[in-house]
């Protein structure tokens, strides 16, 4: 008993395992799940806001370059109003101000110490340039235009110079850093992920090895209790059949010798009476067909407590005779069916069916009142089957499960009981169906067990 609570603890430790193993696997793959969306969603979030403020100053840098160059040169011309000049100049601060605010932006989501160095030279480039565009405004403003356009000419190269250097520092150093980055953070995510599906796989294959060392555990106890039980059952049936045996050749060959001897000492008796009176002489042959009667009832106790012919021939066949005893005894009727194709079960076993279909017949001789019994039975390979019916005034089995012990006749039902126990002992089942007028139905499962040669 030890050993099997000690197992009992190790498999509950092994499944507290699993369940656990099992409740962190979900716990781990919904974490990486979670992790590796948030990065992904905060890799486009950010991805999409760099790339917009970058697109944005790149536009506004255009533009504002656009702006100055073209009211440097209509203003040359003479073909810029004063109308004109104050339009030109408010697209002009529009664009700075949108590409000063498309800057602040990209500071705000700058993560990285170089996006925000390349902030801070993106900003100190472009504040030259509006200092140079300024000047060049100043300059063309000035009402001797035409002796300051060489030098609106040189700023304006110079202009031109600094817009591009602009330009394609957002194009290539800061955009093309930008997707590096971006890159990085994709391997990364798909680092993280292949990690966490290596973990997942880990953890899946320690989890399906518990369980099957558990399932493995479990049925090797199984099978360690069912042998054990049958080991007990097999024990308890060689004992009570030692007994039996014991009392089948006690009453068969003592008792029966005793009555055989009884019934020759009265024929001598008779013989050497002589003639005597005939009412002496009835009552001696009335003693003797009581001692014949005894004499039979005797061959017939000795048969029914071990039958003769049940290791001899089988079950099926042993059943059949043991109907045509009751038959023999009672007058009822029977019905019988058996499997077409001969069958050996271990002897315990059978002696199991016989006891069962033995004491059902007992009960229909002694209470039940029965006029037709039918009896099947069947083996499919996996099981037996011993289905039994008559029509007799039948029994409440219920109340005899609530009061087992109500009366003294109910011994009848306790030995049904009994009977029933040994069956769920070897993993069988015994369906017992009976109430008032409605006769006995009985039928029996049990797992095959062949005979062991």
């Amino acid at each position: 008993m030890k050993g099997f609570r000690l197992k009992e603890r190790k498999l509950l430790f092994a499944f507290t395992v699993l369940i656990s193993l099992t409740v962190v696997i979900g716990l781990v793959g919904i974490f990486q799940i979670q992790n590796l969306h948030q990065k992904l969603e905060n890799l486009a979030k950010s991805n999409l806001r760099f790339e917009s403020a970058v697109l944005e100053m790149r536009i506004n840098n255009a533009i504002y370059a656009l702006g100055v160059r073209n009211y440097a040169f209509w203003k040359v011309s003479r073909y810029l109003s004063a109308l004109s000049s104050g339009i030109g100049l408010e697209k002009i601060s529009s664009a700075a101000d949108l590409f000063k605010k498309s800057l602040r932006v990209y500071e705000q989501t700058a993560y990285l110490p170089s996006q925000k160095e390349w902030a801070g030279e993106i900003g100190r480039s472009f504040a030259e340039l509006e200092n140079l565009g300024s000047e060049i405004i100043k300059l063309a403003d000035e009402p001797a235009i035409e002796k300051n356009s060489a030098i609106i000419n040189s700023r304006l190269m110079a202009f031109e110079n600094r817009v591009y250097k602009i330009d394609e520092f957002l194009n290539y150093a800061v955009g093309k850093s930008n997707l590096k980055e971006v890159e990085r953070q994709i391997a990364s995510a798909r680092q993280d992920k292949g990690q966490a599906i290596l973990l997942l796989r880990f953890a899946l294959a320690s989890a399906v090895v518990i369980g099957i060392l558990i399932a493995l555990s479990i049925y090797r106890r199984r099978i360690k209790e069912r042998l054990y039980r049958q080991d007990m059952f097999n024990k308890m049936i060689n004992l009570e059949e030692d007994e039996r045996r014991r009392l089948s050749t006690s009453v068969h060959d003592e008792l029966g010798q005793d009555l055989s001897a009884l019934k020759i000492y009265l024929g001598v008796i008779e013989q050497g009476l002589g003639n005597i009176q005939q009412e002496l002489r009835d009552k001696i042959d009335e003693c003797k067909k009581i001692i014949t009667g005894l004499i039979d009832k005797s061959h017939n106790i000795a048969f029914l407590l071990r039958p003769p012919d049940l290791d001899e021939v089988g079950l099926a066949e042993s059943l059949e005779a043991l109907l045509l005893e009751y038959k023999h005894l009672t007058g009822v009727d029977y019905s019988y069916e058996k499997p077409g194709v001969f069958f050996e079960l271990s002897s315990e076993y059978s002696l199991l069916f016989y006891r069962i279909c033995q004491e059902l017949l007992t009960n229909m001789a002694k209470h039940s009142r029965a006029k037709r019994v039918e009896l099947i039975l069947k083996n499919d390979g996996a099981n037996v089957r011993l289905s039994y019916f008559d029509d007799g005034r039948g029994f409440d089995y219920s109340q005899v499960l609530k009061h087992p012990f109500r009366r003294r006749d109910d011994k009848i039902q306790l030995g049904l009981l009994g009977l029933k126990e040994r069956v769920e002992f070897l993993d069988g089942k015994m369906n017992i169906e009976s109430g008032f007028g409605k006769g006995t139905k009985v039928i029996v499962d049990l797992p095959v067990i062949e005979k062991k040669t």
